[in-house]
């Protein structure tokens, strides 16, 4: 898919906006990108193949073809090992980049008129809860006010002790390492979408809705990012290490618990 002919793909849906035909159950979707690095990527997809419920989900992915056969074939075989769930591959005959191609799986997941989309990447490694966290936080999004664009699963901080487990927060747009959307806010993230950058499809969002568009988040994250090697902005593995990696990440030894908003946002959940 072209440029223009994603451009006429998110104004087809734009103008479609959220009339769906009628459907028996919910439509819950995993959208990823891959490029050229097998090992990662077989670390999320084990990482998602434990996560609760996984087997209702559909996971779209789509990847980039790298130059070296020895990578590019690892991707397709880490692929080709993943059965936990209904997969719908796509490998590109060309490269597209980061940004591109990231927006070419969200248009077409958005055709699918997901419920529920979530978003990783290569080295976005999700915790046994996450796809639980995404469809909660996905619900709640429904009945915020439109200045809470998406839910995140990714916070670097230790949120420290005490009843955190499942306590969520909001901040500025955007952390693009795991995330998800309702069809709405899709709609309007992909509507604003901007591919000057081809690293980065997040600069423009958040440099232009900084101070008005808004994500939640959980305090202990539901993410951990793992990519200190082949990364597209070409720093160290000690840099993406200190910068990227969470302090800490939800694991199978969680109490029982249900997920909560902030009392803020709780309050005006339905303020419209």
């Amino acid at each position: 898919m072209n440029e223009e002919t994603t451009r006429q793909a998110i104004a087809r849906l734009v103008a479609r906006g959220e009339t769906e035909p009628p459907r028996d159950r919910r439509l819950l979707v995993v959208t990823m990108t891959g490029f050229r690095r097998p090992e990662y990527q077989r670390k999320v997809l084990a990482a998602l193949s434990r996560c609760e419920g996984v087997e209702n989900w559909v996971l779209m992915p789509q990847v980039d073809p790298a130059r070296r056969k020895d990578r590019r074939e690892g991707v397709r075989e880490v692929f080709a090992e993943f059965d936990a769930c209904e997969q719908r591959p796509i490998f590109n005959r060309d490269r597209l980049g980061l940004n591109r191609n990231t927006q070419a799986v969200l248009v077409r997941a958005m055709k699918l008129r997901p419920d529920v989309l979530v978003h990783l990447e290569d080295d976005t490694v999700p915790s046994p809860d996450a796809l639980t966290y995404f469809d909660w936080a996905v619900d709640q999004l429904k009945g915020l006010p439109e200045r809470v664009v998406l839910a995140s699963g990714y916070h670097k901080l230790d949120p420290g002790s005490g009843a955190i487990h499942y306590r969520t927060a909001d901040r500025p747009i955007w952390s693009p390492w795991g995330w998800a959307v309702c069809r709405r806010r899709l709609i309007w993230i992909l509507k604003e979408w901007c591919t000057k950058n081809p690293k980065c499809f997040t600069c423009r969002i958040k440099e232009t809705f900084k101070s008005t568009r808004y994500e939640l988040y959980p305090l202990l994250s539901r993410i951990q990012n793992i990519g200190y090697d082949l990364g597209e902005n070409n720093r160290s593995p000690e840099w993406y290490r200190k910068n990227h990696r969470c302090d800490r990440v939800a694991g199978d030894d969680l109490p029982p618990g249900d997920f909560t908003l902030p009392p803020a946002l709780a309050r005006r959940q339905h303020a419209g």
